[in-house]
């Protein structure tokens, strides 16, 4: 069974969570409330980012898109999950966290970049009327234990909650304003959003248990001083 609560060997990595819920049932055309999950999404992704212009209707997804398919001199990764309708020319790519922690400089700022390279509409005129967006998908249990949003997660080597700093009340220069501007990186997903999403109790459950590793070092490598503040 795809999702299943039982004592299993199962990997905890992203990519095994992401293609078992992804491929394996959210947009997995072959099971029951398909196109209710769509239009959850959509929904979801307009509350998000605002933006009415990134319906999908007819998915595509793709896990660890490389940019050489996108970009003759790029190698690098473009997104962990790449949710695209070809025919409506949108594209989500999503970086995946799950266990582990993300900053905006290594999981945010060079994920946009390359975007910025792929959607040259001066040198990918075909591409000028494509519509994209970069999102980080995280749990939001993380933010609840720390009692506050957390928009910049530390080295794994360090302790995993910094609450954002409160804003000084003196007016800052304007690099100082740009580099506040790209710590609050606001395209977040979170896991517990979309299980919600999905008619199958057992997909809900799975999720829920999954998502308890976040915080807990009950069923994987890491060192409770790592998930759990004050250990």
């Amino acid at each position: 069974m795809i999702f299943s609560n039982a004592t299993l060997i199962e990997s905890e990595k992203e990519r095994n969570l992401c293609t078992k819920f992804f491929a394996g049932y959210f947009f997995n055309e072959f099971t029951a409330g398909y196109a209710k999950r769509i239009v959850h999404f959509n929904r979801y992704i307009q509350e998000v980012t605002g933006r009415e212009d990134l319906v999908i209707q007819s998915p595509n997804v793709s896990f660890d898109t490389h940019a050489y398919l996108c970009h003759e001199r790029l190698r690098s990764k473009l997104s962990d999950v790449l949710i695209s309708d070809t025919a409506r020319q949108t594209f989500l790519f999503i970086e995946t966290k799950y266990l582990t922690n993300w900053t905006y400089a290594a999981d945010v700022a060079k994920g946009v970049e390359r975007l910025d390279k792929v959607f040259d509409a001066e040198k990918k005129p075909h591409l000028a009327n494509a519509k994209q967006h970069y999102f980080l998908l995280t749990s939001r249990r993380k933010e609840e234990v720390a009692e506050r949003p957390v928009r910049n997660y530390p080295p794994v080597h360090l302790p995993i909650y910094v609450p954002t700093p409160v804003p000084a009340a003196p007016a800052v220069a304007e690099s100082e304003a740009a580099e506040s501007a790209k710590n609050s990186f606001t395209s977040l997903l979170y896991w517990e959003d979309l299980a919600q999403m999905c008619d199958r109790s057992e997909v809900r459950q799975y999720m829920e248990a999954r998502l308890k590793l976040c915080v807990s070092s009950a069923r994987n490598q890491h060192k409770a001083g790592y998930f759990l503040p004050g250990a």
